[in-house]
C-alpha cells in the first residue's frame, strides 16, 4: 500500500536549557506522520515513542545494538502500520542532554526510578553517573511531551482522517515507559497501549489501577534475556492487571535480549510484528487476518 509521510509537523513546545543562565528556553517538538491511502472511513491511528535511554535515540531512528540483537526503529514500525492501514506518528520528546524543565510529577517513588540501563549509556556518551530524582524529572518531562504529542494527534483527527476513538499509544523501551505512564497515569483515553521492553514500575502500576475508571487494554512485548528490571517488573504489571480484572497480555521473545526485531519470533511462534497487528485487531484499528 501506497503511503505519505509528512515530516517535522510541530505538536508543542517544551523548554529546555532549565539550569542555564537566563532559565529555559522554548523549543519546538515535532512528530512525523506516516499515512495510509487515502479510504472512504477515517483510519485508526497508532502513536509510537522512540527509546533510548531517555538520552538517544529520534523519531527518524532509534536503532541499537547489543552485539546480540538488534531493533526494529520506531520510524519503521510506524511505515509497516501504515502500510496496514493505520496511521501512525513517530513522535519526539525531550532528552536528558537538552536539560528540560521537569515535568509534571506522576513517578511514586522518584528516588527508586530504575537506573542500570541509564548510567550505562551516560557512561557511553561521556556524561556524568545521574541521580534517580534528577532522571525522574526528565521522565516526567518526556511522559508530558508524548501527552502533548497524542493529544495533537487526537485534535487534529480530521486534517488526518483518522478515527480519534481507535487511537493506540505505543513505544519500545524509554517510549514503552512513556505510553504506558501517559495512558495509565495521565489517563488519556486511547484504544490501547502497545509497550516494547518497557514497563511501569510496579509501585506506579498499583497506584494507577487502584484509580477509577476505564483501563485500556495493554500489550507488553519483552526479550527473555531482556534488561533486568525489564525481565522482574513485566511479570509484575500483567499479574497487577490480571488481579484487577484488566485486559492484558504478554509476548516473550525466546533468547532475545532487549534489542530484538520486528520479524523475531515469539515464544507461540508469531513474530513481534504479527504479535502486535493480532492485538490491533482485536481493538479494532486493524482487520482480523
Amino acid at each position: 500500500m501506497a503511503i505519505c509521510i509528512e515530516r517535522d509537523i510541530v505538536y508543542g513546545y517544551g523548554g529546555v536549557g532549565c539550569h542555564e543562565a537566563g532559565g529555559p528556553r522554548r523549543v519546538a517538538l515535532k512528530l512525523d506522520a506516516y499515512l495510509p491511502a487515502p479510504s472512504a472511513m477515517p483510519a485508526a491511528a497508532i502513536v509510537m515513542a522512540f527509546g533510548g535511554a531517555f538520552h538517544r535515540g529520534s523519531k527518524e531512528d532509534d536503532t541499537f545494538s547489543d552485539g546480540t540483537g538488534t531493533n526494529t526503529s520506531i520510524a519503521e514500525y510506524c511505515r509497516r502500520f501504515a502500510e496496514l492501514g493505520l496511521a501512525a506518528f513517530s513522535v519526539e520528546y525531550r532528552l536528558a542532554q537538552a536539560d528540560p524543565e521537569p515535568g509534571t510529577a506522576l513517578l511514586s517513588e522518584p528516588d527508586r526510578v530504575p537506573m542500570s540501563r541509564i548510567n550505562p549509556v551516560r557512561a557511553e556518551l561521556g556524561l556524568p553517573q545521574a541521580s534517580a530524582r534528577m532522571m525522574a524529572g526528565i521522565m516526567e518531562a518526556a511522559f508530558d511531551d508524548v501527552a502533548s504529542a497524542l493529544s495533537f494527534v487526537v485534535e487534529q483527527a480530521d486534517a488526518f482522517r483518522i478515527d480519534r476513538d481507535r487511537v493506540v499509544l505505543g513505544g519500545f523501551s524509554a517510549g514503552g515507559r512513556c505510553a504506558m505512564y501517559v495512558a495509565y497515569g495521565k489517563r488519556f483515553p486511547v484504544r490501547g497501549v502497545i509497550s516494547i521492553s518497557g514497563p511501569l514500575v510496579p509501585v506506579d502500576c498499583a497506584a494507577f489501577l487502584r484509580r477509577p475508571g476505564d483501563v485500556p487494554p495493554l500489550l507488553m512485548i519483552s526479550g527473555e534475556q531482556d534488561l533486568d528490571y525489564v525481565r522482574t517488573y513485566v511479570p509484575e504489571i500483567e499479574q497487577q492487571f490480571r488481579e484487577a480484572g484488566r485486559a492484558v497480555s504478554r509476548s516473550l521473545v525466546p533468547g532475545a535480549t532487549h534489542f530484538f526485531p520486528a520479524e523475531a519470533p515469539t515464544e507461540d511462534g508469531r513474530t513481534v510484528m504479527q504479535v502486535m497487528a493480532a492485538s490491533l485487531a482485536t481493538w479494532g484499528c486493524l482487520p482480523s487476518r
